[in-house]
């Protein structure tokens, strides 16, 4: 998909910025092949942090009362997230930490929970993972301003320098942030995402709906089991520009799954391909052949933040990493028009029982 000029109201938060991860198809498959929702599945549905969201919940019954008791719920947890990380918003708790200078930055506690597990996957992935991306995203045109001319090497080398994980000391204990530059600017699109799925997931529980599946703009949280009592079964999407089918799809029961891509959010300069997946560690957009790279774990935040590390680091260094750490993940590798090779890591083999799609 071209990037077209303007950005709609809702593409406020992830859609424009760096690393659209999990841009999948999201089908819930099933034997019956009647495309009705089974009576014990109720469906959510709507847009939320520059994206959109569906959530299937399993119960026996509900009232009126209680749709519109767990809407509202649910609803209170995107929006507090979206008012909290999207670079969209000036009055947001992540732009107010952009516009600090190097003194402590008290945070809250959800805000403190991704810049610390953001800053872990960095240290784990040597810095292909880094939200002090903030400046990088902007100068390629996937901020707020929109598209721009791909900067000068002057100009890149001047970004590259205030960018980098180590540019910033978080303090669990005392609940603050602090920049070692006042230039310094933090992106938490390739992590917030899952953050929002594994909360609203913990919601559902809370309101005693243990079963239950949330996808948010690609990421999915599911929990305990799907309105016929099977796992549930997640499409991942065919890595293709040209439209929508699922490679293949595979069953989670307590476990998330994040997919990164390179097919969906970019532009073309002088018939040149531009992708939104920006190496932090030169400063450029990717150029390499993995399309799309999908992780699963326990935590949807973790597996967003994870299958965006992979998808910088490329087929050969990722696959390595991924193998070298255990982690479940499925590398589709574009080798032609169309044609694609796939890779799992052997715990991904392990955890998972493919079913093709079509």
């Amino acid at each position: 998909m071209s990037r077209t000029s303007g950005i709609p109201p809702l593409r406020r938060f992830i859609v424009p910025a760096l690393f659209v991860a999990g841009l999948f198809v999201v089908t819930i498959f099933r034997r019956d092949p009647s495309p009705v929702v089974p009576s014990r599945e109720m469906e959510l549905t709507g847009p939320t942090m520059g994206t959109t969201f569906t959530i299937k919940v399993v119960t026996d019954e509900l009232t009126d009362e209680d749709r519109v008791r767990i809407e509202r719920a649910v609803r209170r947890v995107m929006d507090q997230i979206d008012e909290t990380m999207s670079t969209y918003r000036p009055e947001s708790e992540i732009e107010a930490f952009n516009r600090s200078g190097t003194e402590l930055f008290q945070a809250s506690p959800g805000f403190l929970e991704v810049v610390t597990e953001a800053q872990r996957i960095s240290r784990l992935t040597g810095g292909a993972f880094d939200i002090t991306v903030g400046a990088l995203v902007d100068i390629w045109g996937f901020g707020p301003s929109g598209a721009a001319d791909p900067p000068s090497d002057e100009k890149l080398q001047e970004l590259v320098a205030i960018t980098g994980y180590e540019q910033l000391e978080v303090d669990t204990e005392g609940g603050t942030l602090r920049k070692a530059r006042v230039d310094c600017r933090i992106d938490l699109s390739a992590i917030a995402k899952g953050y929002a799925a594994d909360r609203v997931s913990a919601t559902l529980v809370q309101q005693g709906l243990p079963d239950h599946m949330v996808e948010i703009g690609g990421e999915v949280c599911a929990r305990g089991r799907n309105g016929n009592g099977e796992a549930w079964k997640i499409g991942i999407e065919r890595p293709s520009a040209g439209g929508r089918a699922v490679h293949l799809a595979v069953n989670l029961a307590d476990l998330s799954l994040a997919t990164s891509g390179d097919y969906r959010n970019y532009y073309e300069r002088d018939g040149v391909r531009i992708s939104h997946t920006i190496d932090p560690r030169t400063g450029r957009p990717i150029t390499h052949n993995l399309a799309s790279v999908s992780v699963i774990n326990s935590s949807c935040m973790t597996a967003d933040a994870l299958a965006t590390a992979l998808g910088v680091l490329g087929p050969y260094q990722g696959f390595e990493l991924a193998e070298r750490h255990d982690i479940p993940a499925l590398f589709l590798i574009r080798v032609g028009d169309g044609v694609f090779e796939e890779r799992q890591t052997r715990v991904w083999s392990a955890l998972t029982k493919n079913v093709q799609g079509s």
